[in-house]
C-alpha cells in the first residue's frame, strides 16, 4: 500500500495510524503532487491558501471504496498538532472503509496512561482528560476507564519516589534458547555463551562508572531491575559473582562523614528469573542472600502444547514447581507473565491458564498480547492472531484478576500487537513494581547498564534524553572503551546541564 504525502513530511504518524488497521502490511511512499494511481493508498496533502492559511486534504482508497476529507489549518501549525489533524481526518475514513474500531482509537503511542496524565495536568481535571480520550482520540469507554484506574493506582507510587531518584536497568542478554515470539536482544548460550565471562567483567566496569556518576551528581538509586534475556541463565558461580559486584560496586554509596560506605536502600530489587528451566534452589538462595525483593517466574501459558509451539523448553508443571520452590525459600513478591494470542492457544486454554495462576496466588500477574516483531521467529511464519479471540482473552483476564483482588497498575502498547490491545501489569495492593511504574510513566531517570540497555535522563532540553548502547554483546565488548567514554561524556553533559538550571 502507498502512503502519499505532499506539502509536508509527516509520514511516521500516518504509518503508525495505518498499522492499527493493517498491522502486517508493508508500505511504499510517494511525495508526488498527485495521489498515486494504485488501487489502495493513504494520502495527506497540505496546500497553501491565498489568505496564508493551509488546506489539508486527506484521502483513503481501499479496494472497497474511497473517502476524502478536508480542513483549513493555520499557516504556522506545529508538527504535533499537524499530526493530530491528519490522524483526525484519516482515522474515521479507515474505520468507515474497514469496519474496524480500534479500542484505543487513533492513539499510536506506547504510553497511553502517561498521555492521560499529561492531559489531566494541562486541563486540571482527570474527567476532562478522559473526555478528550473519548471524543478527540476516539478511545472506547472501557480503555479510557482502564487508563484512569491505572493513573489512580500509580499516583502514590510516583509521590513516594525519592528526590533525585534513579532506576537501574542491568541487561543480561543471554538465554538458554530463544523463544519463537521473542524480539528482545537475547543470545542463546550455545551461540554466545563463550562471551559471558568477558561480558560480566565489562558489566562490573560499567557499574563502577555509573556509581561514580550517581555519587558525583547527588543521585539516589531507587530501584534495580536485572532483565534480559534471562539473568538466571548464568550458572550459580556467575550469578553469585554478578550479585556480589552489584552490591560492592553499584549499591555501596560513597563514604559518609565517618568514612563508612553504606548500601543504598531500595524500593525494589528485581531479577527476571523468567524461564522456569533456568531456576534452581541454589540460584534462589543466592538471590535471597543478596537481598533481591522481587522475582518473575514466567509460565507464559499453562498449556503444554502451547509452550511447545512457542519454543519454550519447559512444561506447565515445571513452572508450578519452580513457583512453589521460590515460595518455600521465602520469596513473598513473585510475578508471573502470560501471553494472549500465542499460536495453538484458544480462548478456553488461556482462561485455564489465568485460573491456574490465580489459584497459585502470586503477588502480581502480567498479561501481554502477542506482538509480531521483525526480530522474532514468528514474524515471517505467523499471521496476526484472531483479534476477537485475543480481545476475549484480555477481557477474561481483566474480569478474573480484578475479582481476585489484583489491580491493573501499569500498561504499555507495542507495534504489531494482537488486536491493537495492550500489555497490563496486575498486582495486589502494595505489590506494584515501582520500577515498572516509573519507567513506563517516564517519571524517573533510568540508567541502563550492558548491551541493549537504554538510558533515559529526565530534565534535559527535550524533556527526556535517550542514550542507547550496542544491541549485541559482541559489539558491546569490541567497542567497550569507546562506548564508555562516550556514555560518560554524554551523561556528565546532560546531568550538568540539568543541575545548572
Amino acid at each position: 500500500m502507498v502512503i502519499h504525502t505532499f506539502g509536508h513530511h509527516r509520514t511516521y504518524e500516518m504509518e503508525a495510524l495505518l498499522k492499527l488497521f493493517r498491522p502486517a502490511e508493508r508500505f511504499t511512499f510517494s511525495e508526488l503532487p498527485e495521489p498515486p494511481a494504485e488501487d489502495e493508498f493513504f494520502s495527506a496533502v497540505l496546500l497553501p491558501e491565498p489568505d496564508g492559511r493551509q488546506q489539508l486534504i486527506c484521502r483513503t482508497a481501499l479496494t472497497n471504496g474511497s473517502r476524502i476529507s478536508e480542513k483549513c489549518l493555520p499557516a504556522d501549525i506545529p508538527n504535533n498538532l499537524l499530526d493530530r489533524e491528519i490522524s483526525g481526518l484519516l482515522y474515521p475514513q479507515l474505520c468507515d472503509l474497514t469496519g474496524l474500531r480500534p479500542k484505543w482509537g487513533m492513539l499510536t503511542g506506547i504510553r497511553p496512561v502517561n498521555l492521560l496524565r499529561k492531559f489531566a495536568e494541562r486541563t486540571g481535571s482527570v474527567e476532562q482528560a478522559k473526555d478528550d480520550f473519548r471524543h478527540i482520540w476516539h478511545v472506547t469507554e472501557e480503555k479510557t476507564q482502564l487508563a484512569a484506574d491505572i493513573l489512580a493506582v500509580q499516583q502514590p507510587i510516583l509521590d513516594a519516589a525519592p528526590k533525585n531518584g534513579v532506576g537501574i536497568y542491568l541487561s543480561v542478554p543471554f538465554c538458554p534458547t530463544r523463544c519463537k515470539y521473542c524480539s528482545f536482544v537475547s543470545n542463546s548460550v550455545a551461540q554466545m555463551g563463550r562471551l559471558i565471562p568477558e561480558y560480566m567483567a565489562r558489566l562490573d566496569t560499567e557499574m563502577q562508572l555509573i556509581r561514580g556518576i550517581v555519587d558525583e551528581f547527588g543521585l539516589r538509586i531507587d530501584t534495580v531491575y536485572i532483565g534480559g534475556g534471562t539473568p538466571t541463565t548464568f550458572d550459580e558461580a556467575d550469578l553469585w559473582q554478578l550479585l556480589e559486584w552489584i552490591d560492592d560496586d553499584l549499591l555501596l554509596a560513597a563514604p559518609d562523614g565517618s568514612g563508612v560506605r553504606r548500601c543504598t536502600p531500595l524500593r525494589e530489587y528485581t531479577v527476571e528469573a523468567g524461564r522456569p528451566d533456568t531456576i534452581t534452589r541454589e540460584k534462589l538462595q543466592l538471590m535471597r542472600q543478596f537481598g533481591v525483593t522481587r522475582i518473575s517466574v514466567n509460565p507464559q501459558s499453562f498449556q503444554d502444547h502451547v509452550l511447545k509451539a512457542a519454543g519454550r523448553p519447559h512444561t506447565a508443571q515445571d513452572a508450578v514447581d519452580k513457583f512453589l520452590l521460590a515460595r518455600e525459600m521465602g520469596f513473598d513478591n513473585i510475578n508471573m507473565d502470560f501471553i494472549a494470542g500465542l499460536p495453538a492457544d484458544t480462548v478456553q486454554g488461556f482462561r485455564e491458564s489465568i485460573d491456574r495462576a490465580v489459584s497459585l496466588d502470586p503477588e502480581s500477574i502480567t498479561v501481554h498480547c502477542l506482538a509480531l516483531k521483525k526480530a522474532a521467529d514468528f514474524y515471517q511464519s505467523l499471521a496476526m492472531p484472531d483479534a476477537e479471540a485475543v480481545s476475549e482473552m484480555v477481557g477474561y483476564a481483566y474480569k478474573t484478576l480484578t475479582a481476585a483482588g489484583y489491580r491493573p497498575y501499569y500498561l504499555y502498547r507495542q507495534k504489531n500487537m494482537a488486536a491493537n490491545l495492550e500489555n497490563v501489569g496486575y498486582a495486589k495492593p502494595g505489590f506494584e513494581s515501582p520500577y515498572n511504574v516509573m519507567m513506563m510513566d517516564d517519571s524517573q531517570t533510568i540508567l541502563g547498564i550492558g548491551a541493549g540497555a537504554s538510558t533515559k535522563v529526565l530534565g534535559g532540553k527535550r524533556g527526556i534524553e535517550r542514550l542507547t548502547e550496542c544491541k549485541y554483546p559482541y559489539d558491546y565488548l569490541a567497542r567497550f572503551d569507546e562506548l564508555m567514554q562516550e556514555k560518560e561524556r554524554q551523561l556528565r553533559e546532560l546531568l550538568s546541564g540539568i543541575a545548572s538550571r
